[in-house]
């Protein structure tokens, strides 16, 4: 689904060379001075290129999870089994499907990266991005980095990745998050340096960037569509030497990579297989090192066998229950909050995810440094459900629930939920349905289920819950609530932290009281891998798997 198999503003100075080695310095640098900025001081430390932290998503002191197994060792061939088919493409702005995100991190880079805490930090290809105001920005790209081809990264080529990316004939998926960006207004400023000018104030523009989708790509690449490139280069720390879709690609190690030390692998070869079992019997029988989406049921055979463990990453990918506030009998806010008290979330994740996961609260993007946690967590209550059903005219409710298996937890907890919903006197009949035929009429579903990956909050506003966003599925806000969109056009352009945290907080407590997404549950990356892998952390979290694919397949190796 190319909706997500998919982050806050402010300028840092980055090291010149060797990132890695400086990265906790810098971060240690700005942890916790943000909050207590202004406007005019995040806008006065900017033009002298002093360490401030953008809003939005923020910065802070990063706390790495420990490792799961250390000391990686120089060489191998790592094999990655994902879920793949003859539909598979390699691109360094669009993805469509885990094989495709697989590859993407092979060879492709970002101008800022997200943090295991899934905030934004200055370790990708800019050293630097400054805010003049929430309508106008400069990039500054790293010195000496280098494509694999020999060619050195400048701003031609920032430039031109931003404009294929916002190039509607293209189709890359990395404009989305970036549409606040006038592809006609982009300056080059010197060798290394680009300002943008938007179309409107756009306080998430660095989350944009920090999607794995937006990578730099150099001066002519792909210009006529997505997954055409020839030869299909980037940044990254391995080139493709060969690829069939549908069977594997094959990438070896770029010898002109710009981070000293890394990586580690002479080879990284990414194995399509179809099936869930198909997966786990090659991991199991030693033809892959690592695969991605364990079924939730077979993780304890798979973490039982010798020599094999399973990677369980905290993840804000969430599955919901999509009511349509435009449709009956969803346009009564007493039915909508009704579904939320039935739904009995502590259960859900023990049968939907088998006890992976964590309980939702009918809100997403709880990474977010603005989510609004002091409202109260709901619980089930179904003498007030079946209270507020009456009242509408709705007891004995019966309706259809569309489900597909387009990722973990959705067809699971619409069962579970409709079991639970007996007990409020509502019928809901779940229609399993092939991923297509949901997929084709995805809007338009009164009851469904969803998925989506992780976001912060105004980027995913942005995405699913305004009447222009591409996937909005509930068909929010309704009529009586559409100050809900004021109030998004004004957390767009407010700089101050604290002043926008207020506005976000108003916004989402107008979702949470009468929204219309159940946001049951957060489900987790459940990998597995060899025990001979270096360099996994037990407690990070991210959009993919496998540690966002050992970030690049750079910090990963075989002990």
């Amino acid at each position: 689904m190319a909706k997500d198999f998919n982050r806050a503003i402010g300028a840092v100075a980055a090291p010149a060379v060797d990132p890695a080695m400086h990265e906790r310095r810098a971060e240690v640098s700005v942890a916790g001075a943000q909050r207590l900025l202004t406007r005019e001081d995040l806008l006065r430390r900017a033009a002298v290129g002093g360490a401030a932290i953008l809003a939005g998503a923020g910065f802070v002191s990063v706390a790495d999870g420990a490792d799961v197994d250390t000391t990686p060792r120089r060489g191998g061939t790592f094999r990655l089994g994902v879920t793949g088919s003859v539909k598979d493409y390699i691109d360094g702005q669009a993805a469509a499907s885990r094989a495709d995100q697989a590859r993407i991190m092979t060879a492709w880079e970002t101008l800022v990266e997200f943090d295991p805490n899934n905030r934004v930090r200055f370790t990708g290809l800019a050293e630097e991005i400054t805010p003049q105001s929430a309508s106008v920005w400069t990039v500054r790209v790293r010195s000496g980095v280098e494509f694999s081809n020999g060619k050195t990264l400048d701003a031609d080529d920032v430039i031109y990745s931003i404009r294929r990316m916002l190039d509607p004939k293209v189709g890359a998926i990395g404009g989305a998050a970036l549409s606040s960006v006038d592809p006609n207004r982009i300056k080059k400023l010197d060798k290394r340096t680009v300002r943008l000018t938007l179309k409107r104030p756009d306080v998430t523009i660095l989350d944009g960037f920090a999607q794995y989708v937006a990578g730099i790509v150099p001066v002519g690449y792909s210009p006529k569509g997505i997954g055409k490139a020839r030869p299909n280069i980037g940044t990254g720390p391995y080139a493709l030497e060969s690829f069939t879709p549908g069977r594997q690609s094959v990438h070896v190690r770029n010898p002109n990579y710009w981070r000293s030390g890394q990586a580690y692998f002479d080879r990284v070869v990414i194995v399509d297989l179809a099936s869930d079992i198909a997966r786990v019997n090659a991991l199991l029988g030693g033809q892959i090192d690592a695969m991605t989406d364990v079924p939730a049921a077979q993780v304890p055979a798979v973490n039982g066998h010798a020599g094999i463990r399973i990677l369980e990453s905290a993840s804000t990918a969430w599955t919901p229950i999509t009511m349509r506030v435009d449709q009956a009998p969803f346009t009564d806010v007493r039915v909508r909050q009704a579904m939320r008290l039935i739904a009995d979330r502590p259960q859900m994740i023990a049968q939907a995810l088998a006890g992976h996961g964590r309980v939702g609260n009918d809100l997403y993007a709880p990474l977010d440094p603005a989510y609004h946690r002091a409202l109260p967590q709901r619980r089930q209550d179904i003498e007030q459900a079946k209270f507020l059903l009456k009242a509408a005219g709705q007891s004995g409710l019966t309706i259809d629930l569309n489900s597909t298996s387009g990722a973990l937890g959705m067809n699971e907890g619409a069962q579970v939920f409709a079991a639970q919903a007996a007990a409020a006197g509502v019928r809901v009949n779940v229609i399993i349905l092939e991923y297509g035929a949901w997929l084709a009429n995805l809007l338009n579903w009164t009851f469904s289920t969803t998925f989506w990956g992780a976001r912060n909050y105004l980027p995913q506003v942005g995405a699913g819950s305004l009447p222009t966003s591409p996937y909005n599925e509930t068909h929010w806000p309704d009529e009586p609530r559409r100050e809900f969109v004021s109030l998004y056009k004004r957390a767009l352009r407010t700089l101050d932290f604290t002043e926008r945290t207020a506005i976000l907080h108003r916004m989402q407590t107008l979702e949470y009281r009468y929204g219309g997404y159940i946001i049951w549950g957060f489900s987790p990356h459940l990998d597995g891998y060899s025990t001979k892998v270096r360099g996994l952390k037990a407690n990070d979290k991210g959009v993919m798997p496998l540690n966002n694919f050992g970030y690049g397949y750079r910090s990963i190796g075989f002990g």
